[in-house]
């Protein structure tokens, strides 16, 4: 899939508009400040906002700018890295308690 429509689909969600305010601060604004600012808040919106900071790390000539996307980056993988171990964890202990009742219930029937 093309990035630009990966792009547009992600922004059909309900934080499109507030995503493309940031990307387009980050790009655009005259004050550099304001440009990594902009790029912390798209943090929040998490993957959601990854193709918008990619974005602004492809086009910014500012180290300072580019610096703060990439460390937006990694950020937005360790926080995907941490909630898939969780999830993981979650589902190791459902499973073992699962397998757990069922021997149980082996148990009771001999």
């Amino acid at each position: 899939m093309n990035a630009n429509i990966l792009m547009l689909t992600l922004m059909e969600s309900g934080n499109s508009n507030r995503i493309r305010e940031l990307k387009l601060t980050a790009k655009w604004s005259a004050d550099n400040n304001e440009k990594k600012k902009a790029v912390l808040q798209l943090i929040r919106y998490g993957n959601e906002a990854r193709l918008a900071i990619e974005e602004v790390l492809g086009i910014t000539v500012y180290d300072d700018v580019k610096q703060a996307c990439l460390n937006a980056i990694k950020s937005l993988g360790r926080e995907q890295k941490d909630r898939a171990v969780h999830n993981e964890k979650i589902a190791k202990t459902k499973r073992f308690a699962k397998v757990k009742k069922q021997n149980k219930k082996k148990k009771r029937a001999k």
